[in-house]
């Protein structure tokens, strides 16, 4: 009975950290469209994509600081993401954060690699996605943050 009952629980718990068909179609295709606005240097959708909270944070310190963290053009010439790997997923109530792993290519350095935050606070109908230098800056307020670094 007791190994029943850890296998149901634990059958739970996994069901409920995975996401619907219409839910991983819409976070795919916002997550594409992520990568390819950093990579084409579009810059207002890629901040567009980005969580608003930390939109609202570059915004609030001036032009400049926005432009040096949004501005793909001069800085990121040839600059690509590539080589998306799913992490894990939490979630709590609607809530649901995603945790990636991206290389980012430059031609003048060694690719890095970095973790990619997707997170959603409507049960996966939007999403919108940071990186994690601003997923843990305190300074950008989150609902909540279901990953510690």
């Amino acid at each position: 009975m007791y190994k029943l009952s850890s296998l149901l629980i634990l059958l739970l718990l996994l069901i409920s950290c995975t996401l619907t068909g219409e839910q991983e179609n819409r976070l795919s295709k916002q997550l594409s469209k992520y990568i390819k606005s950093y990579n084409t240097h579009n810059t207002l959708e890629y901040a567009g994509l980005t969580h608003p909270s930390a939109v609202k944070y570059y915004t609030a310190l001036g032009d400049s600081n926005f432009i040096n963290h949004f501005g793909l053009d001069i800085e990121n010439e040839g600059a690509e993401l590539d080589n998306l790997l799913y992490r894990e997923m939490k979630t709590d109530g609607n809530w649901m954060e995603r945790k990636y792993t991206i290389e980012r290519k430059t031609i003048e350095e060694n690719n890095r690699s970095y973790e990619l935050y997707a997170l959603s606070s409507d049960g996966g109908d939007n999403w919108f996605f940071l990186t994690e230098d601003d997923y843990f800056l305190d300074k950008i307020p989150l609902k909540k943050r279901l990953f510690s670094k």
